[in-house]
């Protein structure tokens, strides 16, 4: 059993004994971490022993490390120019830059590196979450995050001896799941986008599953209308007022997407409604081969289809949410479908944790669904029912109703 209550030290049991672990550093020829022991007759005992083996390891490291009146506000200017270096996605540093400019550097910039302490980070933390909605604790949290990573590599670096931040406990973060559009508001929804430029746009997201960015992205080579399937490879977002091309958000997102019968037929439209486009546009046409386009061929911006949305919304009649709440709905049918979640997941784009955590409210009524179905096998298995198999088995997917997710979470 192990149990973890101090930052930076691990208590577990070992036998009759009680064991305290301690890491004390880096080996400076392998990299790897150094760790000092304590065992111990009581947890208590190790709990204590730990302590003292930190402290003990945190004036070593400190021994080493050459004092610097280097600020932190300097110190974090330092460290984005190494994550741009890095080849960091520009979204991601545009993130780290509006953080530290209006959440980290105002009340803590000035801060000499070397004397940041894990209380006046705590402090810090503690003001946000007291002054902030639930959005903001969000951002809190997220400051923290970029705080931490920033530290541990200024402890790599040998400026500090160990990471304040690591003993600072982040502002909570709101629990309540962001809501998403139903069935039947997505149905409004391409009701009212009927003739509208961002009209495909909008039921590609829908019956495809795809991230605002990723659809902005799509490049008619990444679409196999034979196969009906298109790959996710780049994703556009707006990055200080302009439109940037990158890779997908992550490893999962880059995937390869077997279409929904309104998707494809979305995407004939679009490919129609282009080529009008195209000759009427004559030699302004721009080459790139986008999917979704404006009339001279240039791909949609974020900002403009988020307005064109709005329209779409307002006449809908339906709940003021953005654009990417549709993935709610297509996670809906995916569920309601009974497609397996770690397909559905794929599909998304996601884990099957981080899918089980975001569509949690449709996984509870396909659960209902699951265990219906399981009780008409079992009672059918047990009293000779005609919703039993001859061959004892569940009945297949095919023979069975189909898992029905919760249209109005």
């Amino acid at each position: 059993m192990r149990r973890t209550r101090i930052p930076g030290v691990t208590v577990r049991q070992r036998g009759n004994a009680w064991q305290a672990q301690v890491r004390a550093g880096r080996d400076l020829r392998s990299g790897r971490w150094i760790y000092r022991c304590a065992t111990c007759d009581t947890e208590a005992e190790a709990w204590a022993a730990g302590r003292r083996l930190l402290a003990a390891a945190e004036a070593q490291q400190a021994a080493h490390v050459a004092p610097t009146r280097q600020t932190l506000g300097a110190y974090l200017e330092e460290w984005l120019t190494r994550k741009a270096a890095e080849n960091r996605k520009a979204r991601t540093l545009h993130d780290y830059q509006r953080l530290i400019d209006k959440v980290i550097a105002p009340p803590l910039g000035r801060t000499m590196l070397q004397d940041l302490s894990p209380a006046a980070i705590q402090r810090w933390q503690d003001g946000l979450a007291a002054t902030q909605d639930a959005a903001g604790a969000s951002q809190a949290a997220h400051a923290h995050r970029v705080l931490r990573s920033a530290l541990s590599d200024a402890v790599r670096l040998g400026l500090l001896p160990s990471n304040p931040a690591m003993r600072a406990r982040p502002a909570q973060r709101s629990t309540r799941k962001r809501p998403g559009f139903t069935l039947q508001e997505a149905q409004a929804l391409l009701d009212s986008a009927e003739g509208e430029r961002i009209a495909p746009l909008i039921a590609v997201i829908l019956y495809a599953g795809l991230r605002h960015g990723e659809a902005l992205g799509l490049r008619w080579a990444d679409v196999n209308m034979e196969d009906s399937t298109i790959s996710v490879r780049a994703n556009r977002v707006p990055v200080g007022g302009q439109m940037v091309e990158g890779t997908p958000k992550n490893a999962r997102s880059a995937r390869t997407i077997a279409l929904l019968s309104g998707a494809s037929e979305a995407l004939r439209r679009q490919r129609s409604a282009q080529a009008q486009d195209r000759l009427a546009a004559g030699t302004s046409w721009h080459p790139d081969e986008w999917v979704f386009t404006t009339r001279d061929g240039h791909p949609l911006s974020e900002s403009n289809v988020d307005r064109a949305f709005r329209r779409i919304r307002e006449r809908a009649g339906v709940r003021p949410l953005p654009l990417y709440s549709l993935r709610h709905a297509t996670a809906s049918i995916l569920l309601g479908a009974g497609v397996p979640v770690a397909v559905a997941a794929k599909m998304l784009g996601h884990s099957v944790d981080v899918f089980c955590e975001t569509y949690a409210d449709l996984l509870v009524e396909a659960t209902k669904g699951a265990a219906k179905m399981a009780d008409e096998w079992l009672v059918g298995r047990l009293h000779g029912s005609p919703t039993s198999r001859g061959d004892g088995n569940p009945p297949s997917r095919a023979s069975s109703s189909a898992l029905k997710a919760d249209d109005h979470a």
